[in-house]
């Protein structure tokens, strides 16, 4: 084993989402936590030591920002070629090959994509290039998202990022294809709530209530996100759609995410957690019981 000024070349390429990054820095801070670098949207690669599957952390390169970027290039070219030679759209099964595309876009220079690439990082092992002018090939990929979100496999990003001459930005989809929208949308929204549930496993404590992301798909075919609240009680609400509000005697209410918020007002505080949560206090004890 060789190793480049203290970090082993002993490692390989790994992809990271923002929600799961956000889950490790809850479960793995500090000095446990995954040293990554930013590739776009919503996307991160990190590096994976190979003999025990462990990810090279932020303690293990305090201090050598340079080593690691140079662990990170050789595990870039020990990735293996980049099959791209005239194809019209890719499917990365591999991560470290899709990692080290993503890292390094030159290795696309010899794809036939129809427009600027786009690059969908659904899951680690389904990382998906298309041309940014190929609708139809955008279609297919978004039953792909599909597929993977029912085959409950984890996931890593439902944005798309497209290429640019400052490197991979988010693909502005709603102005490119507006007539995918809601097909986006629903696909947004299935990766939201997967994301939440394994954030409300990593968060669980006795004193709050973790409140659960669900999907409701309304008679219109529209899909949205909803979220419980039992008034009164503290607890730590996703971002979705419509909130649904249990008062102490059993009575519901509906107020979209802005209505609840805008009547709540300072009363609720968004967290630094990733995917984004609302801490909604409960009410005070009463002291007269005491």
């Amino acid at each position: 084993m060789s190793a480049v000024d203290g970090i082993a070349t002993d490692v390989t390429l790994r992809i990271y989402g923002a929600s799961e990054l956000g889950v490790l820095s809850q479960t793995a801070p500090g000095a446990a936590h995954p040293r990554v670098e930013y590739v776009g949207g919503e996307v991160f690669v990190g590096l994976d030591h190979r003999d025990g599957n462990a990810p090279v952390t932020q303690g293990e390169t305090d201090g050598a920002d340079a080593d690691f970027r140079d662990a990170v290039r050789w595990a870039i070219s020990a990735a293996g070629d980049s099959p791209v030679e005239g194809a019209s759209s890719l499917v990365i099964t591999e991560e470290a090959l899709a990692a080290a595309m993503l890292l390094d876009p030159s290795r696309l220079a010899g794809a036939g994509l129809s427009g600027a690439p786009v690059a969908f990082p659904y899951a680690r092992d389904r990382v998906i290039i298309v041309g940014a002018d190929d609708d139809t090939a955008i279609g297919r990929v978004l039953d792909v998202a599909e597929q993977l979100y029912e085959a409950e496999q984890p996931l890593v990003s439902a944005h798309p990022i497209v290429l640019t001459d400052d490197g991979w930005a988010p693909f502005p989809w709603r102005e490119r294809l507006p007539e995918l929208e809601m097909r986006f949308e629903r696909v947004l929204r299935l990766f939201s709530v997967r994301a939440y549930d394994v954030q409300t496993a990593a968060l669980q404590r006795p004193d709050v209530h973790i409140a659960p992301a669900k999907i409701q798909v309304l008679e219109s075919g529209v899909t949205t996100t909803f979220a419980a609240w039992p008034q009164g009680t503290a607890t730590l609400l996703p971002v979705v759609d419509n909130v649904i509000i249990a008062d102490p005697a059993g009575t519901l209410s509906v107020a979209t995410m802005t209505e609840f918020l805008d009547a709540a007002g300072d009363a609720v505080i968004r967290t630094g957690l990733s995917p984004a949560r609302y801490f909604v206090p409960g009410d005070e004890p009463d002291s007269s019981q005491a």
